[in-house]
C-alpha cells in the first residue's frame, strides 16, 4: 500500500474531488457495489481483477488515474450471472453481452464522451460517446500459448462474422463460413484446458489477453477495501498480481491520459 501522503498527492495530482475523472470512478464505484449485492445475495462468486485490483492493494481504491473496473468470474457461472443480473439488477443499471468475449455492466443514466484515435487515420482524433461500464471477465482453464494460438483465427473470423470490421464482402463471407470452424476448435481448445490444465484460468478465447492465473492464488476468496468498501479478491492477492503484472506496487512511469470532455447524468 502505498504512503498515506503520497496517496494524497496523487489524488490532489490526477482526480480531486470534483474533477471529471472522480465522478465518473464514483458513478464506476455504484456498480460495483450494486454487482456485488446481486453476486452476495445469490451466491456467485467473483473478484477484482487487473487495474482494479492493483489499485484495492495499492491504493486502497481506484488507481488515482484510472477510469475502469475490471472482475472476474468463472464460466461456468457465466449463464447463472446473466439471468441473475437483468433479473435483479436496479435501475438504471444492466448487463449486456453484446458480441464480446465478456459481459458488462452499464449505468445507462451515466454518458461520457472521450477523445480517442480515429481508426485507420494516423494523427486524427473523433469523440465517442457511450454509457459508463464495468468489465466482468469470463475465466476458463486453459494455457496461455494454446489459447494465443487460436484466439489469431478465430478473432479473424468472428470480427468479421459480427462486422465488427468491414474490410469487403469477400473477407465478410469468408469469415462468416470459417466461423463455425473456428468456433469448435475454441470449444477444442477449452475442453483440453479442463482435461490437462485443471488448475489454470485465463481469461475466455477471443478477450485478447492472455495471462493465465492460478486457483490456489484465488481461492478461497478473501475480502479487500476497495474506496470504503469490502469486495471479493483473490486470497493471494500479491502472489496473483506479481504473476501477471510482475512490480506491481511500482508506480509507472507513463500514464495515460483518458482525454474525458464530457460527462453527463440523465437524472440531473
Amino acid at each position: 500500500m502505498i504512503e498515506k501522503n503520497r496517496q494524497q498527492e496523487l489524488r490532489s495530482l490526477y482526480n480531486p474531488d470534483g474533477s471529471r475523472l472522480r465522478t465518473i470512478q464514483l458513478n464506476l464505484l455504484d456498480i460495483l457495489i450494486e454487482f456485488d449485492r446481486v453476486c452476495r445475495k445469490n451466491g456467485i462468486p467473483y473478484w477484482l481483477d487487473s487495474g482494479t485490483l492493483i489499485g484495492a492493494a495499492r491504493h486502497g481504491g481506484f488507481i488515482p488515474w484510472d477510469d475502469d473496473l475490471d472482475v472476474c468470474i468463472l464460466r461456468k457461472d457465466r449463464k447463472r450471472l446473466v439471468k441473475t443480473m437483468r433479473e435483479q439488477l436496479s435501475a438504471p443499471y444492466s448487463c449486456e453481452t453484446d458480441i464480446r468475449s465478456w459481459l458488462k455492466i452499464y449505468d445507462r443514466h451515466i454518458t461520457v464522451s472521450r477523445e480517442v484515435p480515429a481508426p485507420g487515420k494516423s494523427g486524427k482524433t473523433i469523440v465517442k460517446t457511450d454509457n459508463i461500464w464495468m468489465d466482468v471477465f469470463i475465466e476458463t482453464n486453459g494455457n496461455a500459448r494454446l489459447s494465443k494460438t487460436i484466439s489469431g483465427f478465430y478473432g479473424l473470423c468472428f470480427r468479421r462474422r459480427y462486422r465488427i470490421v468491414n474490410d469487403g464482402i469477400l473477407k465478410y463471407l469468408t469469415g462468416l463460413c470459417l466461423f463455425p470452424i473456428a468456433s469448435l476448435m475454441a470449444s477444442a481448445v477449452r475442453l483440453l484446458g479442463r482435461i490437462f490444465h485443471p488448475d489454470t484460468l485465463i481469461h475466455d478465447i477471443g478477450t485478447g489477453f492472455y495471462s493465465e492465473r492460478k486457483k490456489d492464488e484465488i481461492f478461497p476468496l478473501q475480502e479487500i477495501e476497495f474506496e470504503g468498501h469490502l469486495f471479493s479478491a483473490p486470497c493471494r492477492t500479491a502472489d496473483y498480481l506479481a504473476r501477471i503484472y510482475g512490480d506491481w506496487n511500482s508506480l509507472p512511469q507513463n500514464i495515460e491520459n483518458h482525454n474525458i470532455t464530457n460527462i453527463y447524468d440523465e437524472q440531473l
